[in-house]
């Protein structure tokens, strides 16, 4: 009676460690999916914040026209603005 109490709490065991460490895989697979998807997000954030603090004024697209782009850029008027229509 002892030896099979053993054996059945050896098999017990085993079974129960086996099910807590596939169910601690799964919520590391999860964990890691999650950090991913942070990740992408941060950067897409960063780069959205940059757009908008350097491109979101007036003025500081005059200021960087003025610093970068004086000669290759020139101002039209809006009726010199063509809109072209790609018909494939």
């Amino acid at each position: 009676m002892k030896k099979f109490f053993a054996i059945f709490l050896i098999v017990f065991l085993i079974l129960f460690t086996a099910l807590i460490k596939n169910s601690s895989k799964r919520i590391d697979d999860e964990i890691f999916i999650v950090k991913e998807n942070i990740r992408f997000l941060k950067k897409e954030i960063d780069d959205l914040k940059l757009e908008y603090n350097y491109l979101s004024s007036g003025e500081k697209l005059m200021i960087l026209k003025a610093r970068f782009f004086e000669e290759d850029l020139s101002a039209k008027k809006k009726n010199e603005i063509k809109i072209l229509q790609n018909n494939d």
